[in-house]
């Protein structure tokens, strides 16, 4: 655990934003289960940031939507050393989309959630990425990069 505060610290101070990586194959998945309710499919859409060095995912965000409604929510899955009052920006490209707050953390990291409204869905289909912006525990500003590409046509796959 020592080790990957470590890189997680290091990570942490780059001026860079962390991304997803390039080349391993799509970069959006949809996985579709009805394990909460035998009558209802939940679909969701997700994306990680893996960290190269020793292949730890980093950062992950899904756009889950149940079939049949129409409301779409993002879950990110941020690692721990973030700090809570500050809470979450969600950028496309420049467009301030929406803030969020952390829930709580759990062993595979600190989670957050907020609906989707229309016009973010939107600001996704046409943008180039998709910028979380924290601050960590010193108060140093850090960014998740989620690149959007593909992404109109894997959220067409949604119910």
């Amino acid at each position: 655990m020592k080790n990957w505060l470590g890189a997680l610290g290091v990570s942490f101070g780059l001026a860079q934003p962390l991304a997803a990586q390039d080349g391993a194959g799509p970069l959006w998945s949809v996985t579709c289960s009805n394990l909460v309710s035998v009558n209802e499919l939940v679909c969701e859409m997700t994306q990680s940031i893996v960290l190269s060095e020793n292949n730890q995912r980093l950062a992950s965000i899904a756009f889950v939507k149940t079939s049949g409604k129409d409301e779409t929510e993002a879950v990110l899955t941020l690692p721990f050393g973030l700090s809570f009052p500050e809470g979450l920006v969600a950028k496309v490209d420049d467009a301030q989309v929406a803030e969020l707050e952390f829930l709580t953390c759990e062993a595979q990291g600190c989670l957050a959630r907020s609906p989707v409204s229309s016009e973010w869905a939107s600001t996704m289909r046409a943008g180039a990425q998709l910028r979380i912006e924290a601050q960590n525990s010193l108060g140093e500003p850090i960014t998740f990069g989620f690149d959007l590409t593909g992404f109109s046509q894997v959220s067409d796959l949604l119910p």
